[in-house]
């Protein structure tokens, strides 16, 4: 399986004017799509890891061949964190801290 760089769940300027579209499309297109690229190219010269998420390569990044596993840790580990970023990052995100984040604020 090839690791692919999921699609935004919204319009590239939906950030703005926090992050504009110029650099959402630099980390998603260039930046996120060189991490995939990357794992990508390490993994082909080990087949039997390419059915594995790059979630479960990184967990279990001891049992990676050495001669790729810097580059399945730093390539695999951007892949992650940048979909995870996708994700957790929104256009009608944010508002008021509650909790003990507010109390740790305030």
């Amino acid at each position: 399986m090839a690791f692919q760089v999921p699609p935004l769940p919204y319009d590239y300027n939906a950030l703005e004017p926090h992050i504009d579209e110029e650099t959402m499309h630099l980390h998603h297109d260039k930046h996120h799509q060189a991490y995939v690229n990357n794992l990508n190219a390490a993994l082909e010269k080990h087949p039997e890891l390419q059915s594995k998420s790059a979630e479960d390569l990184i967990r279990d990044l001891n049992s990676v061949p050495e001669d790729i596993r810097t580059a399945v840790r730093n390539n695999g580990g951007g892949h992650v964190n940048h979909s995870m970023f996708w994700q957790i990052m929104g256009p009608n995100g944010g508002g008021e801290p509650n909790g003990a984040i507010a109390d740790a604020i305030n």
